[in-house]
């Protein structure tokens, strides 16, 4: 359920009718009184803070909002283009790891960049599982395996292949029939102590919201998205692993065991560490697939 929030207060004396309040709400909050800004729907706030963040004055009073002005003096953004786009550019799919534990306040600084990712109707739903026992994590990657050992063993008879078509679709099935070579190299090499799904990363981490919010899957993405990129800030690589992300969704032993919620789902997974090597070049990407209208 939606947690209920306080309105937000216009302190009349200061406001200078300037509105800006009333056209950067999307809950439609505010109304123009006699020339001053008013809340006059107050209980349909979403606690999003744009009022607050955007009034020149400091006029309105809001819980989301902090009272500093801004992180830094200079202006802004804080990046230029350039340096965004070469951050975007520099993070890597990490896998290979140091053997040395990442520090939880690490972990805690990489969540907290989460939460400033956009949410639908800000609805703030994105959960985290982090797991940095080594313990689980094998514990983890056990279940996970077990799980897609039973799902390629299925996909191989023609029965099982069958029924996989029905429930799942051709083109799923297909894709696993072509995967099951690489599947069966990557268990010879685990069987001689290579790690191919976790890449012996001493930390796991996993979000998840409700199933039925349409926006749950954006949310998420964009939530581990920003945890990835303040990762790679502080020398944390990550790598994010679909694997692990459908074998959640599919197995109700591993959701359980994560502590995850019937009416959520897993929207997506990553493993986490210090970097073993470090990229000396950046990788060029195929050009955008754009339709101009």
């Amino acid at each position: 359920m939606r947690r209920t929030y306080s309105p937000p207060e216009v302190m009349t004396g200061k406001c200078t009718g300037c509105g800006l309040c009333v056209e950067v709400c999307p809950a439609f909050v505010f109304a123009m009184t006699n020339k001053k800004a008013s809340v006059v729907r107050g209980d349909w706030c979403i606690n999003c803070g744009q009022c607050g963040a955007v009034c020149p004055e400091g006029a309105i009073l809001h819980e989301a909002t902090a009272f500093e002005k801004g992180p830094r003096p200079g202006p802004r953004p804080a990046l230029s283009p350039e340096q965004l786009m070469l951050l975007l550019r520099e993070r890597r799919s990490v896998r290979l790891y140091r053997d040395e534990a990442v520090p939880k306040t690490i972990l805690e600084r990489i969540i907290a960049a989460g939460r400033y990712a956009p949410t639908g109707s800000n609805s703030q739903n994105v959960h985290y599982v982090a797991l940095e026992s080594l313990d689980e994590i094998a514990q983890l990657q056990e279940m996970t395996i077990a799980f897609y050992a039973k799902v390629f063993a299925r996909v191989k008879g023609r029965f099982g292949a069958f029924l996989f078509r029905v429930f799942v679709g051709r083109r799923i099935v297909e894709h696993l029939q072509e995967s099951i070579p690489k599947v069966e190299h990557a268990k010879e090499l685990m069987d001689q102590g290579k790690d191919c799904l976790f890449y012996h990363a001493p930390a796991v981490m996993v979000v998840h919201a409700e199933s039925w919010d349409t926006c749950s899957a954006f949310n998420c993405a964009l939530a581990l998205y920003n945890c990835s990129l303040m990762a790679h800030t502080l020398g944390v690589g990550c790598c994010f692993n679909g694997y692990l992300q459908s074998a959640v969704n599919n197995d109700c032993r591993i959701k359980r065991w994560l502590g995850i919620p019937q009416d959520h789902q897993c929207f997506g997974a990553m493993t986490l560490g210090y970097q073993e090597v470090q990229y000396q070049r950046l990788v060029e990407r195929d050009p955008a697939k754009v339709v101009w209208r």
